[in-house]
């Protein structure tokens, strides 16, 4: 019997090792599942230096992963990365050892062992993730730009950076944020927290309480921080700022010196009928771009009430105005659509030269952030040739009536007949005389 105690030793000694292996497997996880849940949690509410609790966050989630390699290589490799560990190798075989034990001397454990930890690891931190709802993902969207915020050492720069990425993040918590730096932060940080709010309009948390903290920076924020919260209040249509909007569009028109285009952005998206007059006034500035745009925002008003009060204004600008502002009046009466506007279009196109008739109606590109290069956004698409667009505008607003379709169809023929009428031009003319005639019912009119 002493004899063979040795061999019996050799036996209950895997059981021992898995026994222990798969308490250090438990432990580990626990370990790992409090970091996951303990860091995750600290940092989403704002606490904590991310640099010491990351090291606890991935050192435990690494030991989690490596403790499972040990235990998956004892069940399905016998232990083999375990025994080289101890030097029990294929060379070195007792006659008293267990057959297992011989078999799992002889694998290959710097191949297999690392490949398992890696899986390892891999399925611990997907499955940590999904215990911490996504944290590893939110901080990168949310997390660190939060903290730069916070953080003392940050500069302004790095805080504008911060703030222009969650600007893009369009998520209920990103506001809680942005609020809390326009209402407790650097006044140039200040001012493009109230531009990033105003981006936030399709946000589902953004309501009626997310408007008084933009309020009181219009009324008490420094210079700039008052213009990006008025602004952000045009952008979100809040309607009792409207007048401000209009105020202070007046005053620098009235100035003659340099105009904030984004204020005449701001009251396209306001669409007040107030507004009707100091945007007809942009439309004879001097300078093109603001014409341009003041033809944009009276195109909002097609939903205002005011749809055929801004038509009469762009009719009216129509004939005297340059070619590059003709192009953004014609883009918004096809916009406002009112069926009348067919003889103003007309006339300006046929007081045009062929030449003319080609030039390419532009679009305009606005940027609303503070330093004038991020928040792009184009008005007057598409971008077409000024006899297409003529084409495009009847065709929003297609005639019906016999009054207004005796003077458009024989116009509509002539254009179709033109041999200086450009390729492009002509197929439209002819998809909208059939649509006209399509639509065609004499029995409406009256005598």
């Amino acid at each position: 019997m002493a004899a063979k105690a040795p061999r019996e030793y050799g036996r209950n000694q895997p059981r021992r090792t898995g026994v222990k292996l798969w308490l250090a497997v438990v432990s580990a996880n626990l370990i790992g599942l409090f970091a996951a849940v303990y860091v995750s949690s600290y940092l989403r509410v704002g606490a904590g230096n991310p640099d010491v609790l990351f090291i606890f966050y991935y050192g435990a989630m690494v030991l989690a992963g490596l403790v499972d390699g040990l235990w998956l290589d004892e069940v399905l490799f016998k232990g083999a990365f375990r025994r080289s560990l101890q030097g029990k190798t294929g060379r070195f075989v007792g006659k008293g050892d267990d057959i297992e034990e011989v078999a799992a001397s002889m694998q290959r454990s710097s191949v297999s062992f690392p490949i398992v930890v890696v899986v390892c690891v891999g399925l611990t931190y997907g499955l940590f993730n999904l215990v911490n709802r996504g944290f590893d993902n939110w901080w990168r969207d949310i997390g660190e730009h939060a903290y730069t915020l916070r953080s003392a050492s940050s500069t302004s720069a790095q805080q504008q950076q911060a703030v222009i990425e969650l600007s893009a993040r369009i998520r209920p918590e990103v506001l809680t944020i942005l609020e809390s730096e326009l209402l407790d932060g650097d006044p140039e940080v200040e001012a493009w927290a109230a531009w990033a709010i105003g981006r936030h309009k399709e946000n589902d948390a953004m309501n009626i309480n997310r408007v008084p903290a933009l309020i009181e920076r219009v009324r008490n924020g420094a210079p700039p921080v008052q213009r990006e919260a008025l602004l952000s209040l045009a952008r979100l249509q809040h309607q009792a700022i409207a007048d401000e909007v209009q105020a202070a569009l007046a005053a620098e028109l009235d100035a003659g010196g340099p105009v904030d285009l984004r204020l005449i952005w701001g009251l396209g998206y306001l669409q007040n009928a107030e507004s009707l007059p100091v945007l007809d006034k942009a439309l004879y500035h001097p300078d093109e771009a603001i014409q341009r745009l003041a033809a944009w925002a009276l195109a909002q008003h097609r939903d205002s009430g005011k749809g055929r009060e801004a038509a009469d204004l762009l009719e009216q600008r129509l004939p005297a105005a340059p070619l590059a502002t003709k192009c953004a009046i014609v883009h918004s009466l096809g916009v406002l659509a009112d069926e009348r506007s067919n003889l103003a279009l007309i006339h300006a196109y046929d007081s045009l030269t062929p030449e003319q008739r080609q030039f390419i109606c532009e679009r305009i590109t606005l940027y609303a952030s503070p330093d004038g290069e991020h928040d792009r956004e184009d008005l007057l698409m598409p971008q077409e040739r000024y006899g297409l667009k003529t084409i495009q505008a009847l065709g929003a607003m297609r005639a019906t009536t016999p009054q207004i379709r005796a003077e458009v169809e024989p116009w509509v023929e002539s254009v179709i007949a033109d041999k200086s009428t450009a390729g492009l031009t002509r197929e439209s003319a002819q998809s909208l005389l059939s649509g006209i005639r399509s639509q065609r019912d004499d029995r409406r009119a009256s005598p």
